[in-house]
This record gives C-alpha cells, structure tokens and sequence, in this order.
C-alpha cells in the first residue's frame, strides 16, 4: 500500500504577517511616487510620525548625515484598519 503524500506542516508560530507580500519594513517612496503597499506619498509618512499614528525608522552610519528611512508595515495597517472601523 503506498502512502499518500501530505503537505508540510505549517510550524504554528508562522502567521500572515511572515508571509512575503506583507514587508517588515519598506523603504520611504521617492519623491513624487506613492509607496507601493498604501499609495501615500513622502509627505504622508512625515505627517503620520508628527501626528503620532507610527514611528518611522531611520538607519544611518556612524559619522555619515544621510541613511535610510523605513516604514513599518504593521504600524502603518493597523492605522489604516483602525481608520477603516471608525468611518
């Protein structure tokens, strides 16, 4: 009797967010073009850090002035969700 094949196991600490369409972090859009999650611009992100809805990350070199800003992903569509129930 042969056996049927199954599929791997999912290890139970995998959830949608490890999925690869959902980032950790993405990169702040260039200027002028919209993040390619959301469709918000630069600016959008700046304001969202003022106002408080998420914290953006910056990485820089030591002793460098320029680095790279990254936008959580998970801050940034709980926000939209929480925005999404209260309309």
């Amino acid at each position: 009797m042969e056996k049927s094949k199954q599929a791997p196991a999912r290890d139970a600490s995998e959830s949608r967010t490890s999925l690869p369409n959902r980032p950790v972090t993405f990169r702040l859009p260039k200027p002028g073009a919209p993040d390619p999650f959301f469709g918000f611009s630069r600016a959008t992100y700046y304001e969202g850090q003022k106002r408080g809805w998420w914290k953006l990350v910056r990485i820089c070199a030591p002793g460098k002035r320029r680095g790279v800003t990254l936008i959580p992903y998970d801050a940034v569509a709980n926000f939209v969700r929480g925005q999404m129930g209260g309309a």
